[in-house]
């Protein structure tokens, strides 16, 4: 197995095993807590998120695509890291109260100071993780960052029963923040006091890298948050916690495929271009490759979005189920944008990088933004209009360095499409064969993702499409584990 495909099989492991125990923790405190203490949350995060992106102006990414490293590289991350947490946390501590006040939420300066703990553990592990990502060590952070979610998990579910509310979460992020600390601090290959001294020898280099990818982080964050906190405060908290959690079970396919990708996608692409391989060719596999995996999942998602608001988020949340199919349906231009920014990172093209994500965001941001001044449908709409143009804007970044032609783009996702639609095929007979009442019982749940599995292998076969490889692959291993298996049982037998 190759090195970037081990990457992702492991990054695609933690996913999996974020996801469950994600799932696990929305959908138990969607019956703990109200649509409107889930608003607050998402606000509190929201906030804290648009506050911290500053930090990517120092991100330790750099360590990534540095050709070599040293120790004095690792204290100028970590010193610079320091000083803008600390800059970053006196600023929100001052403003919380306002905060508080403007949005009528007197638990929300404590949610912000967790936050912030949190943001100062993370000052070590950062530098840490990158260094991690650029040797591959994926097996290792899964590791990390599973035991970190699982504890977190256990935290925050546990005060949600024990009647905390919504501050649940905060306590929550620091306890996984300071989990993940303790064990990469277990794993550093370089000594961790020596790392911790202060220093600013390699400023120019965390400068030239930061200096674009903390601009594209901070619209990114801008972006996603500003919306809901518009939304907050001119609909209601209520408006946000339904937003808010019908993105994320729309969000499951992206947890499952997209995440796992991204994880490994800019040290993979990097390694790639340092090797000088053909990254032309890497870029339209990936997009193949994910168009597959990822359109049938959302678009399944929109077919059978009765039955999985009901399963994850419970009776109290069925106004999601409207805005889970709308924003699934959108969601299919998904898959060619998250390709662009770690390839161009890889590239080493951060003005591009930045300039790529600040016209998408913008253009999706006054989207969002003014359709959130008229409500959460409205807002749900709206990403009919954005996501295809933020598809758009990123083949153009991705064109401009690899000169590929739309007809070579469009032959990398035509089989993709073919498949979708053998995917789709079953489950949707079976969704419009009781016109009358469109929502699935729990067995037409269950046979329509049969259908939709067996449907998607019959299109892999009939367009031979390029993901039938690591279908054959995963075959392989699985025959050749099954007989390890039978041989150790036999020779235990013996």
């Amino acid at each position: 197995m190759t090195t970037p495909r081990r990457a992702f099989v492991m990054s695609s492991i933690e996913q999996y095993l974020a996801l469950i125990i994600n799932v696990t923790v929305v959908a138990t405190m969607a019956r703990l807590l109200t649509p409107d203490a889930i608003g607050h949350a998402v606000t509190g995060i929201g906030l804290g998120a648009i506050a911290l992106s500053l930090r990517e102006f120092v991100t330790p990414e750099f360590l990534i695509s540095k050709r070599e490293i040293d120790r004095c590289d690792l204290r100028t991350s970590f010193t610079l890291l320091f000083l803008i947490t600390a800059l970053i946390a006196a600023g929100l501590a001052a403003l919380s109260p306002r905060i508080a006040t403007f949005y009528g939420s007197p638990e929300l300066p404590l949610f912000l100071f967790l936050v912030m703990l949190s943001a100062f553990a993370e000052v070590i592990s950062l530098p840490i993780v990158a260094i991690l990502r650029r040797n591959m060590a994926f097996g290792v952070l899964a590791n990390i960052r599973t035991a970190a979610l699982l504890i977190s998990a256990l935290v925050t579910i546990s005060l949600g029963m024990l009647g905390f509310g919504y501050v649940s979460y905060g306590w929550g992020m620091l306890t996984s923040a300071v989990t993940v600390t303790i064990l990469t601090i277990l794993f550093t290959p370089f000594s961790f006091s020596s790392m911790c001294k202060p220093s600013l020898v390699s400023w120019r280099a965390v400068y030239e890298f930061g200096r674009f990818k903390g601009a594209s982080q901070a619209i990114d964050r801008i972006y996603e948050n500003v919306p809901q906190l518009i939304l907050g405060k001119v609909i209601s908290m209520t408006s946000v916690g339904l937003y808010n959690r019908a993105n994320t079970v729309c969000g499951i396919p992206d947890r499952i495929i997209m995440s796992a990708f991204y994880a490994m996608a800019f040290p993979a692409l990097a390694a790639s271009v340092r090797e000088g391989k053909d990254i032309k060719r890497a870029y339209l596999n990936t997009v193949s490759y994910l168009s597959v995996l990822y359109m049938p999942g959302v678009l399944m998602i929109a077919v059978t979005a009765d039955r999985i608001v009901h399963l994850v988020l419970g009776s109290q949340w069925e106004e999601a189920i409207l805005l889970v199919r709308l924003m699934a349906l959108a969601a299919v231009f998904w898959f060619a944008v998250i390709v662009t920014n770690p390839l161009l990172l890889a590239l080493q093209q951060n003005r591009d990088a930045f300039l790529s994500s600040l016209l998408s965001r913008s253009v999706a941001g006054v989207a969002l933004c003014t359709a959130s001044t008229y409500g959460v449908l409205a807002m749900a709409l709206s990403q009919f209009i954005s996501l295809p143009l933020q598809m758009l804007i990123a083949i153009y970044f991705a064109r401009k360095h690899l000169n590929f032609t739309i007809a070579e783009f469009l032959s990398a996702v035509y089989p993709s499409l073919v498949v979708t639609l053998f995917a789709l095929a079953g489950p949707t007979v079976l969704l419009i064969s009781d016109v009358e009442d469109m929502n699935m019982s729990p067995l037409e749940f269950g046979l329509a993702l049969l259908c939709a599995g067996w449907g998607w292998l019959i299109g892999l076969v009939v367009t031979k499409h390029p993901f039938l490889t690591e279908i054959h692959l995963i075959v392989q291993f699985m025959k050749g584990a099954s007989g390890r298996l039978r041989r150790h049982f036999m020779a235990a037998g013996a």
